[in-house]
This record gives structure tokens, sequence and C-alpha cells, in this order.
């Protein structure tokens, strides 16, 4: 995952499958633990809050592989998220909420099943300068509707991780890899009711980087769709990394109204040293729902410094802005949480410092 370093514990065992072939596995633990100090002002006033995730999900997990001969490995991914403020786990309190697979990997590429990240998941932590972290984020802004916030991108949340999926991953030609995914709906009588189709893929080849992934899920009990869509590219300039990319969620699901939201970013990751990365972000945010005068615009300014203190632990802090247009109301969260409620058209301002170590 971008912006990800983890220390790998691995114990390794030998398996003996007959006289003359050996072939090696390794289960490996590994985690995050982050936390950051949120202070904001939404409209309403200043707000001081602790989180238990600014830059990342604290996290832990156990992946394995066992080498089957042949070319062909077993390999599976568990993996729980949890606040480091509280304890209390996260993804609606499922003991592997995050991830949860098993599956095979050969030259063909790999085949898995299980609760894993959709293609347009995938495509959109690429394609954001931030990778889903801090108020500069794509996936962490807030909407507020009669004086609550949720997640403004609801396709993203509802898809990102599809439960009961079958996944496939191509192996690298090229420097393209295609992904596509279909997550079964359980639903007798109908196939396609509650059921997730994605695609995707990526493209690398010196210095560019391309992204895209379309997901779509049909909720029971609605006649309407949720769909997701993430494309863009990158290009390397020495030591800067320079993303643009846009972004598509319509929700029909709810009966008599459908959302629809678009994000175009253009961010920079600036490799400053060895220790020192400079994140920068600016988002334009056009809301094109059902029942709106007219379309409302918002933009959105990040700029983040993220400082590794070793290996394993890091340091980091950031300064983001959200500038509400046309009665907009929108906020700015971190990794697991959305902002405060805010004032409509108001000017939205957030500075987090936090800190999170790996293992």
């Amino acid at each position: 995952m971008p912006c990800r370093i983890k220390s790998w514990v691995t114990a390794s065992i030998l398996l003996g499958f007959n006289a003359s072939v050996q072939a090696q596995s390794s289960i490996t633990l590994y985690g995050v633990v982050d936390v950051d100090v949120d202070v904001s002002n939404q409209g309403h006033g200043t707000l001081v809050a602790l989180q238990g995730g600014g830059m990342n999900s604290s996290e832990f997990g156990f992946k394995g592989i066992e080498d089957l001969g042949g070319g062909l490995k077993a390999v599976f991914d568990v993996e729980n998220g949890f606040s480091a403020t509280t304890g209390a786990a996260l993804q609606n309190g499922a003991l592997f909420g995050r991830q949860a697979w098993v599956g095979m990997a050969s030259r063909w590429g790999t085949l898995t099943v299980g609760r894993q990240y959709s293609p347009e998941y995938v495509a959109n932590t690429a394609n954001d300068a931030f990778t889903h972290g801090l108020a500069g984020g794509l996936s962490n802004i807030g909407n507020t509707i009669n004086g609550k916030t949720a997640g403004l991108l609801t396709v993203y949340s509802a898809t990102g991780r599809t439960d009961n999926s079958i996944n496939y991953v191509s192996p690298t030609l090229a420097g393209v890899t295609l992904r596509a995914m279909y997550g079964v709906g359980g639903v007798p009588g109908s196939i396609s009711t509650g059921s997730t189709v994605g695609i995707g893929g990526s493209a690398s080849w010196g210095p560019v980087g391309l992204s895209a992934g379309y997901t779509r899920n049909r909720p029971a009990g609605t006649s309407g769709v949720l769909q997701a869509f993430s494309t863009g590219g990158s290009v390397q300039f020495g030591q800067a990394r320079v993303i643009a990319a846009i972004t598509k969620d319509l929700n029909s699901a709810t009966p008599g109204k459908t959302t629809r939201f678009t994000l175009e970013n253009l961010g920079m990751q600036y490799q400053v040293s060895v220790t020192n990365r400079l994140l920068a972000q600016v988002i334009r945010l056009v809301d094109t729902s059902d029942g709106l005068p007219t379309s409302r615009v918002g933009y959105i300014a990040a700029i983040g410094l993220f400082h590794s203190l070793s290996k394993r632990t890091s340091v980091y802090c950031d300064y983001a802005q959200v500038w509400n247009k046309e009665g907009s109301a929108y906020s700015l969260g971190g990794a697991i949480y959305t902002g405060a409620a805010a004032v409509p058209n108001a000017i939205g301002r957030t500075f987090q410092v936090g800190v999170q170590t790996l293992f």
C-alpha cells in the first residue's frame, strides 16, 4: 500500500510433500498503531479531539503463503481494524473487518475469495496524494445533513470492502496489471440482487503511472444501484510525484433521491529527504444530487509533512481548509473519521498532529 512501511516478523517452516520435494511456507504478523490530535473549526467554534487514526487506521493482521510446488502458492490475509484511543473494533465490530480472504497465486495471476478491497478502492488509493490519510484524503470528507455528519462518498464507503467476493488480479505484463471482482449477492431467486461487480487496472511505464477502477452494487430491497469510479495518472519528476485524478460516486439506492458527487484532485508527494516526505493536494468537489436548486461546488486544499523517526515510527502533521459554497456544509476528517458538523457556506479549518508505529 502506498506510503506504508511494514516491519515483518516471519516464522518459516518446511513442509515435505514427498521424498524429493520440499516447499517453504510463512506466516506474518503485522500492524499499525496510529493516534492523532485533531484541532478543527467547521464554523461552530474550535474543537479539539483525540482520534485513533489520522494518517492510517490502527490495525493488525496475519498473512501467509504456502508454496505448493510447480509455481502454485496458497495465500491468505486476515486484518482487524481498531481504534487506538478506545480499543474498540472498527468496521461495525467485525473481528477481521478490514480484510479476510484466502486463495491461490500462480504465474497466471492470483484468485482469492472473501472480504476484499474492490478495484475502485485500489485505484482511488493510488490516485490520492494522501492515500486516504489526514484531512487531505479523498475519502475523509464529511457531509453535514440535518446537523449530522457522514462520509460524503457513500458508495466508496459501502463497496470499498466487498463481502463474499471473488477477486482476480492478473500478472503484470508490459507494466499493466488488471483486476476483476464479483461479489455474490446471496439472495434467493435473484442472482443480481445484492451482487457487486468491479473492474480495474493499473499501468507503470517508467515515470508514468495510470490507475482506474469501477464498482457497481445492487443493494437488496431497492431498484437503485451504487456506482463508484476513479481514474487518474501520475508522473515522477525526480523526488516529486504529481497526481491528477477524478472520482465519481453515484447512489440511487435511496427511494426518491439520487446523490451524485464528483471529486477532481491535483496532488503531489515530494521526498524532501530520507526521513521527510511532503504531501499536498487541492480538490474540487461538485454535488449534482437530486433536489438541489443548483449544483454545489466546494474547494479543499491540504498540506502535510511525514517525518520518519526510525524504520517503524513516524510523526506527522497537516493543515487543510474547505471552502463551502452554494449552501454546502462539507468538513474534513482523518483516516477513520469524518469531520464535525459544519455550518453551510463556512470555511472549515483543520490541523492534525500525530504519531504512528509499525510492526
